[in-house]
């Protein structure tokens, strides 16, 4: 039996349930009829050998269904990685999660976490904001989430007004859980405003 060639994915992010590295299969695509595709519109770069045969019933409606899912190369649109959207994963979300076909993976799995960790963030900071009356651990997890969305650049440098005015909230008299937490987004919270007058003095 000829040995499969196999490029390098050392550099490639490791997906944590599929790894890095094409997942190869016995599975031998078979002629494509008339209304079908092999695979679908986001094909460029299919790996060769990596076919999973699709379950038609499963899938979101499409006015041309897919047959198979094959590994992909992708490039991360925030890190500029290498990544491999798996066929395995594609078929879970066409068939499990119903997603529409033409849905692309543009993120690693990585800045995916990162991702949905500030959508998180961002729905708990909204959430807390529309209370009139929020308690000394609201008012600090507030705080908290702004300085998130502060660090990852979602919100301004500037809303760190924000965040003091959160911070002048809380009582003078706390307990070690509330002080570790006021300190540690007293001490962000100034180096974030440093950096931005850095960014000042330099302009």
């Amino acid at each position: 039996m000829m040995k499969r060639k196999v490029d390098d994915y050392s550099n490639f992010v490791e997906h944590p349930r599929y790894g890095r590295g094409p997942r190869f299969t016995d599975v031998r695509p078979r002629d494509v009829p008339l209304g079908y595709r092999l695979t679908s519109y986001i094909s460029g770069n299919t790996i060769s050998g990596t076919a999973v045969e699709a379950d038609l019933e499963r899938q979101a409606f499409s006015p041309v269904p897919v047959l198979y899912y094959f590994d992909l190369k992708r490039k991360c649109t925030e890190c500029s990685r290498p990544f491999i959207f798996f066929a395995e994963e594609q078929k879970y979300w066409y068939e499990t999660l119903g997603f529409v076909l033409d849905a692309d993976c543009v993120r690693c799995t990585e800045c995916r976490s990162r991702h949905h960790g500030l959508e998180r963030q961002r729905r708990r900071y909204e959430e807390l904001f529309h209370r009139d009356d929020r308690t000394v651990d609201e008012n600090i997890a507030m705080a908290e989430c702004s300085l998130v969305l502060i660090e990852s650049g979602i919100f301004s440098t500037r809303q760190t007004e924000c965040v003091r005015m959160l911070l002048n909230c809380i009582p003078s008299k706390r307990n070690d859980t509330v002080e570790r937490r006021y300190n540690d987004i007293r001490q962000r919270m100034l180096a974030v405003e440093a950096a931005r007058s850095g960014e000042q003095t330099d302009a």
